[in-house]
């Protein structure tokens, strides 16, 4: 891949995704012994960083490219709290370890528009790095890296839509609400005047932000977690339907196939080779 002009490849360091517990906070000793660097994405919650001497909010969306040498501080707001995924990692070219110091990260803050995609690969990423197949993940990694780089540069030459930014976050809270239980979700003309806003304005507002109306955000992030419990839990698939909102068993599935191209069934037997 070729970031902030050099080719490079990525190395795979520590990782994980954490709901941070009451009374977190990122004090001096953690970033003192920061020795590579560490791409924080905020997906739930609220609170703030201090990163040298600027503070910054920490909302859904925010990534963070932590490196050596730089001074961050965190805590967050109790009532709520945190769930961030982090991949530490090191950058190679020609085979040998770039200089940290030699190379400029693209951006250190950014607030990203596309939370599920970011989201998504890096769990990937955290996944695929207990396998065999770790080039893989540093593969995903390094389009990841290259993805947000490459937002951040439309931002900053002024192609990213323009939105209040007390409306965007607004949206991504609702959105980040959306994903954490998907199972629990008000309906859309709570959240909307929740929110302030009329039904018709919320909408156009979250498709805005997220690309998507209320009503298929929800449902997507229903079958996602379906497809998740299908693949690592027992519960049956009527549990399923019922513990994500869906008002029958075979509504579930109607929706389930519309989505996936198969069953609640068929998709778990494939997975279990049966």
């Amino acid at each position: 891949m070729k970031l902030a002009g050099q080719t490079c490849s990525v190395v795979l360091g520590a990782a994980g995704r954490v709901r941070c517990e009451p009374g977190w906070h990122l004090g001096p000793e953690w970033w003192r012994g920061l020795q590579d660097f560490d791409l924080w994405f905020v997906w739930v919650g609220r609170g703030r960083m201090k990163v040298n001497d600027t503070e910054v909010p920490l909302r859904p969306g925010t990534c963070v490219w932590m490196r050596p040498g730089q001074r961050y501080e965190a805590e967050q707001e109790p009532a709520a709290r945190l769930g961030v995924n982090f991949i530490h990692f090191r950058l190679q070219a020609a085979g040998k370890n770039l200089a940290l110091s030699a190379f400029n990260p693209p951006f250190e803050v950014m607030r990203t528009r596309q939370i599920d995609l970011v989201d998504t690969m890096m769990r990937r990423v955290i996944e695929l790095r207990s396998e065999p197949a770790t080039g893989v993940a540093a593969e995903l990694m390094g389009a990841l890296l290259m993805a947000l780089a490459g937002e951040q540069s439309a931002a900053a030459d002024g192609e990213a839509p323009g939105l209040d930014h007390h409306h965007r976050d607004i949206v991504l809270q609702a959105a980040a609400q959306i994903r954490e239980s998907p199972g629990h979700v008000p309906p859309i003309a709570v959240l909307a005047r929740k929110a302030g806003y009329s039904v018709d304005h919320f909408s156009r507002i979250f498709l805005k932000v997220t690309r998507s109306r209320p009503q298929d955000y929800v449902i997507n992030a229903r079958i996602e977690r379906a497809r998740q419990l299908l693949a690592e839990s027992n519960l049956t698939v009527g549990m399923i339907a019922e513990a994500l909102g869906f008002r029958d068993i075979f509504f579930f599935s109607r929706q389930f196939r519309q989505k996936t191209g198969q069953t609640p069934t068929e998709f778990r037997r494939g997975l279990r080779g049966i």
